[in-house]
């Protein structure tokens, strides 16, 4: 991937000029220029972010740090990367380093991730669950979680024993609750709500006029 591919639309003058629209650029113009590869660019891109920059925040820091040149940033990414990850990958960070934006490369993963998944109609989806779902399972959720969201659906698996069983359902600010303990609740709830309207109706019955 080239420089230009990257950044010449919208190239930076300052590291404190930090956007949406900015981020979401640099996110764009890292996938329409990885091409077929694009699935493979975001995944491992993503592998960089949880298996190397957040578990080293020092490194992190040192990639984010205006203290460090460019050059001893680049030389750090050729002696990391090279090699080991992808060359659309490394061009990439390259080309953020160049343009002093190394701070945003979490910010532009995850806006990459989005924007990839609305290109391919996929969205995001987290099922909670009592116990871990079997394969018979997942591939009978996954049909009627597509037939939901119209989409192609991403799933997050968490298990959750408070639930009892059953699931929960999480699609973007949506909550579809199926779980044992909210039935649960829901019946405790209304058992309360007929016995203080018990108690209130004997009350009434006992009370007279002044």
């Amino acid at each position: 991937m080239s420089a230009a591919a990257t950044s010449e639309p919208f190239v930076p003058e300052t590291v404190l000029d930090v956007s949406p629209e900015l981020t979401r650029n640099y996110a764009e113009a890292l996938l329409n220029a990885a091409g077929a590869e694009v699935n493979d660019v975001v995944e491992e891109l993503e592998a960089i972010d949880a298996e190397v920059l957040r578990p080293n925040p020092k490194f992190a820091s040192i990639l984010a740090s205006p203290s460090v040149s460019e050059a001893e940033k680049d030389r750090i990414l050729v002696n990391t990367f090279e090699g080991r990850a992808l060359p659309t990958v490394v061009r990439f960070l390259r080309v953020l380093n160049r343009h002093g934006r190394l701070a945003l490369i979490g910010s532009v993963i995850r806006q990459a991730r989005a924007v990839l998944d609305r290109r391919q109609n996929r969205k995001p989806v987290t099922v909670r669950s009592a116990v871990p779902l079997d394969s018979a399972e997942l591939e009978a959720l996954k049909i009627r979680l597509t037939s939901l969201v119209q989409a192609t659906p991403v799933i997050t698996l968490e298990v959750d024993p408070s639930l009892i069983g059953g699931l929960v359902v999480q699609v973007g600010d949506d909550v579809y609750d199926a779980s044992v303990r909210t039935r649960l609740e829901r019946i405790r709830g209304r058992l309360i709500e007929r016995k203080t309207h018990e108690i209130q109706s004997r009350r009434d019955h006992f009370s007279y006029p002044a």
